[in-house]
């Protein structure tokens, strides 16, 4: 558990001086999902130091970030949510995953303390003035999976693709569909579609069954881990192709599992650290790395964005009132970001650039990759 308070240095417009404004969040900390929960902690911790040492939220005023672990329970995220509402939450980071996101989401409406979710991609989250997801969604219409499909056809030439997917997972299972079309409308044609389970850990039979199709390219719309351990079997089965997968697969944890099976894994992210599109976004990795001793990732960058937002919703509302940071949340539509500028839909986060397309070396390392060339 983490609790971070610190008085601000700075004025500015809002609550009174010494205001506290509290702020939960539970977080998976351990379990399959930690190598994206552990770094989304850290960078939400990090914005929470900044946000007080700064003086955001004006005169003495700072946010007291409370994180705790629900060990990939969605049951056990319900009751520390309810527990923050009891303690008097001005509002709640949330929904590391989709699960969580669809267990959780119904009590945030009912309970009226505001949520920001974190990186969850679940159909339909945001709802103001209960939930707003600051998280880009790369299945939009247009967004980052149809421009990343687009550009790699162009470049590779893929003529068949296969398409593994967690059956057991919504979003993924949705995902799969828009990573499916995205294919087609390019002219590839998708041999076939592997189910999996989010919790299978061995992939030989999926690689075996993948190998024997002998595709241009792999499609993967699977958790982090899944994508790693399956790349693994692949390359162990003589796979030399392209894997195309979402940016879970960019944790460089995940590199303890598929180690140099990785390599040529390729993927679209909104950011890279080394890679950074603005000011905004240098000096986030400059601060991640020197407090954390490692580059942030985008799971990391996910984090920081959510308090960021909630900060701007508790400024705007100079008031520790959930019903008055709900309000203020729903008025915000544009915010700057190590993405860049974001704008609001309903509570959902938009990005028009397209991001950056990042592939695994067979040493560890994410290289960019220029599909154009």
């Amino acid at each position: 558990m983490m609790i971070l308070t610190s008085c601000g240095s700075s004025g500015g417009s809002g609550p009174d001086e010494g205001q506290v404004y509290k702020v939960g969040f539970p977080a998976l900390l351990s379990g399959a999902a930690a190598f994206a929960g552990k770094p989304i902690a850290n960078g939400a911790e990090l914005a929470a130091e900044e946000i007080n040492q700064t003086g955001f939220l004006g005169e003495g005023a700072t946010v007291e970030l409370k994180v705790e672990d629900i060990k990939s329970d969605p049951a056990k995220a319900i009751a520390l949510y309810r527990q923050y509402v009891a303690d008097g939450a001005s509002g709640v980071l949330c929904c590391g995953l989709s699960s969580e996101a669809g267990a959780l989401a119904p009590v945030i409406r009912q309970s009226k303390t505001p949520g920001v979710v974190t990186s969850a991609i679940l159909d339909g989250l945001a709802s103001p003035p209960d939930l707003f997801r600051p998280v880009i969604l790369p299945s939009t219409p247009g967004g980052v999976y149809d421009k990343f499909v687009d550009n790699m056809v162009k470049a590779e030439g893929y003529k068949t693709a296969v398409l593994v997917v967690n059956g057991d997972n919504d979003a993924m299972v949705a995902d799969g569909k828009v990573w499916k079309s995205a294919m087609e409308r390019n002219g590839v044609q998708v041999l076939d579609t592997v189910s999996t389970s989010a919790a299978d850990r061995d992939f030989t039979a999926p690689a075996a069954q993948i190998e024997a199709k002998k595709p241009d390219v792999v499609i993967s719309s699977m958790l982090g881990l899944s994508s790693s351990l399956l790349a693994r079997s692949l390359r162990e089965r003589g796979y030399d192709k392209r894997i195309l997968s979402s940016y879970g697969a960019s944790g460089p944890v995940l590199f303890e599992t598929g180690g140099a099976g990785l390599k040529g894994l390729a993927f679209a992210t909104p950011f890279a650290a080394g890679h950074s599109a603005n000011e905004t976004a240098k000096k986030f990795t400059d601060l991640y790395t020197k407090k954390f001793g490692a580059e942030p990732d985008m799971f990391a960058a996910q984090g920081y964005t959510a308090m960021w937002l909630l900060a701007e919703g508790l400024k705007k509302s100079g008031d520790p009132s959930p019903e008055a940071v709900g309000k203020a949340l729903s008025q915000i539509t544009t915010q700057d970001t190590v993405y860049g500028q974001l704008r609001y839909e309903n509570g959902q986060a938009v990005l028009d650039d397209p991001g950056v397309y990042l592939e695994w070396t067979g040493d560890g390392k994410l290289a960019l990759l220029n599909p154009a060339g």
